[in-house]
C-alpha cells in the first residue's frame, strides 16, 4: 500500500520527469516534432498577401507553388515566434518571415533549419542587445539559434522591392550559412564549395576593388565573407536580372548554392 510519504515522493518524481522533458524539448528545439501543434493551411487572403510582397510567388509553377505553400505552413507552425512589446500585425509578420526563409531555401532539400534556427524574436522597433551592448535592427545569434528583428525594419525591407535591402533575407542568409557549415549532406558540401569560390573571386586581382567601388553592393558586405554572402543574397532576391548582368560569375555561384533562380521564369524553375 502506497503511504502518504511514498505518494509525495511519486509526485515529486513525476514533476521532475515532466520538467526534464520540457527542458530537453526546449534545449534541442524539438518543437517541429510536436504532433499537437495545429497546422493551418494558407487562406486565399494569405496567398494574396504573399503575391504582393514576393513578386516571384505568383510566377511559380503549380508544383513549385504547392511545395512552397507546404513549407511555409510547416515553418510558421513549427518555429517558435516570440513578439516583444506591442508589435502590431504579428500574424502578417509570421507569414512574411516564414515565406522569406522558405523562398530562399526553396531549391534545397533542407529547409527546416533544425540545427541553426529554433526561435525568431521580433521587437516593435530598434532594440538594445545585452550581448553586444548595442542597438540593433536585426541579428542572428548562432549560439542560441535565434534570429532577432525589428518589425519596423522588416516592413521597410519589403516596402521597396528593388533597393537590395531586406533585413529578413539578410539575417536568414546568416542562419542558412551556419546550418550548411554544420551539416554533412551533399547540398551542404555544395554550399561550402560555393563559399570557397566566392572567396577565390575576391582573391582575384581587381575583383574586390570592383565590388567595393560598385554602388550595387552596399559597403557593409565588405566586412567579411559571411556578411558579403548575406548582402549578396539580398541582391540576388531583389534584383536578380541586374545581378546576372553585372556579376554573372558570382550570380551563378549563388544560384548553385541555393538551387533556385529568382528571375521571373517560372516555367524554368525545377519542381524537384
Amino acid at each position: 500500500m502506497l503511504t502518504a510519504e511514498g505518494f509525495g515522493t511519486f509526485l515529486v518524481l513525476i514533476y521532475i520527469s515532466i520538467y526534464l522533458c520540457y527542458m530537453i524539448y526546449y534545449a534541442f528545439g524539438l518543437r517541429h516534432l510536436n504532433p499537437l501543434i495545429r497546422i493551418k493551411p494558407l487562406s486565399p487572403s494569405e496567398k494574396k498577401f504573399l503575391a504582393f510582397y514576393f513578386p516571384i510567388y505568383p510566377q511559380l509553377s503549380v508544383p513549385l507553388k504547392a511545395k512552397c505553400d507546404e513549407r511555409i505552413i510547416w515553418f510558421r507552425s513549427r518555429k517558435k515566434f516570440v513578439f516583444y512589446g506591442k508589435t502590431p500585425k504579428q500574424h502578417e509578420l509570421k507569414l512574411l518571415l516564414s515565406a522569406s526563409m522558405v523562398l530562399m531555401t526553396l531549391g534545397l532539400n533542407n529547409f527546416k533549419m533544425t540545427r541553426s534556427l529554433l526561435r525568431i524574436v521580433v521587437y516593435p522597433s530598434k532594440y538594445y542587445s545585452r550581448v553586444s551592448r548595442r542597438h540593433h535592427l536585426g541579428e542572428y545569434n548562432p549560439r542560441f539559434k535565434t534570429a532577432i528583428f525589428s518589425a519596423n525594419d522588416i516592413w521597410e525591407g519589403f516596402r521597396v522591392t528593388d533597393d537590395n535591402r531586406n533585413l529578413a533575407v539578410h539575417e536568414f542568409a546568416h542562419a542558412l550559412s551556419f546550418e550548411m557549415v554544420r551539416k554533412n549532406t551533399w547540398e551542404a558540401k555544395k554550399f561550402r564549395v560555393g563559399l570557397k569560390k566566392i572567396k577565390e573571386l575576391f582573391l582575384r586581382e581587381g575583383y574586390a576593388q570592383k565590388v567595393a567601388d560598385s554602388a550595387y553592393f552596399r559597403a557593409y558586405g565588405m566586412t567579411n565573407l559571411q556578411e558579403f554572402f548575406s548582402v549578396a543574397v539580398e541582391n540576388y532576391v531583389e534584383t536578380p536580372e541586374t545581378f546576372l548582368k553585372e556579376y554573372p560569375e558570382l550570380y551563378q555561384i549563388i544560384r548553385t548554392m541555393l538551387g533556385f533562380d529568382f528571375q521571373p521564369y517560372p516555367e524554368k524553375q525545377s519542381s524537384d
